[in-house]
């Protein structure tokens, strides 16, 4: 279980997380990388990760508000109702297509998903983190609701809100890693130091498995700044940040991806436009490196686990 977590916003977290499951689920055959079982999980209130696959909001019926305050269990017991199923996510993202290009500029069966699930969020959530403060086990809700579907999947991600909430609090408490997307700017050190103090002291109280997984930098530009900072992170951290060509520069082409109802990972196929294979290319290259790494601890850890697709 990966959290995908910063206290700053708009270090592109969702972004993040989005591409990462969907290039998780996809696999890369050419270079062995199978495709495997995911679950994402939108653990903010503005519910993005829907949006990000074409979902409209307006149309989500359950979500993880309501598994959070379940206190009884009858909820959790039909978990399964609560996910949205590849089915689902790929008829949204055709759907968003064909809106954004009624003459068919990107093939219809780029927007496919076949091994992706969504537990998704909305703005009831922000009452539910709220509300959580009063309820027993409070930091472990999430926890609960992980533990019934765990087996079923290869990898889930969590994505969190830019804040240390009862929310944020649930996703790190559940999971094993945290990965932190980070914004090459001064400001962003100084909450990348923050980030990692909050988790030593629930890895000391609440969950003694997590660990810094990677840091990943985002939003990247070609500026002296940008390449100051960028240094800086690389000395204070060093093999915990992610190596070049996976550094995700800013391009407009990943904030456009949006509008074409699928992650920009998904839009490099042949007939695509030019400019998704440009944006897309630095994520494929981090979903390689994020493989890698994932693979070596398993093996230090001795824990091989048949592929969940096989």
């Amino acid at each position: 279980m990966i959290a995908v977590s910063n206290m700053k916003g708009g270090c592109a977290k969702t972004t993040t997380a989005v591409n990462l499951a969907a290039a998780l689920s996809k696999g890369d055959p050419e270079d062995g990388i199978k495709p495997q079982k995911v679950l994402l999980i939108d653990l903010d209130p503005q519910g993005n990760v829907a949006t990000s696959f074409g979902i409209e909001k307006s149309l989500v019926k359950h979500t993880i508000s309501n598994l959070l305050m379940d206190d009884d269990g009858e909820i959790l017991r039909n978990i399964e109702q609560y996910l949205l199923t590849p089915e689902l996510i790929t008829e949204s993202m055709q759907g968003k297509r064909r809106s954004a290009t009624p003459n068919g500029k990107i093939p219809e069966d780029t927007f496919q998903v076949s091994n992706l699930w969504i537990l998704p969020s909305d703005i009831n959530l922000t009452g539910a983190n709220i509300e959580l403060s009063n309820k027993i086990g409070r930091e472990t809700r999430l926890r609960d609701i992980i533990n019934e579907v765990a087996s079923e999947f290869d990898h889930i991600i969590i994505d969190t809100s830019p804040s240390v909430s009862l929310l944020t609090i649930n996703a790190l408490v559940a999971a094993n890693f945290l990965l932190v997307p980070v914004q090459p700017e001064w400001y962003a050190i100084e909450g990348l130091g923050q980030m990692l103090e909050t988790v030593n002291q629930l890895k000391r109280q609440l969950n003694p498995r997590i660990k810094l997984f990677g840091i990943l930098e985002t939003m990247r530009e070609n500026t002296t700044l940008h390449e100051m900072v960028s240094d800086e992170i690389r000395r204070r951290f060093d093999h915990q940040v992610f190596e070049e060509p996976a550094v995700i520069f800013r391009r407009i082409a990943i904030a456009e991806a949006v509008n074409y109802g699928a992650p920009i990972v998904l839009l490099q196929d042949k007939g695509a436009p030019k400019k998704f294979g440009r944006g897309a290319k630095h994520y494929w290259s981090f979903f390689k490196q994020f493989n890698e790494r994932m693979l070596r601890y398993r093996e230090k850890k001795g824990y091989i686990e048949p592929n969940k697709m096989n």
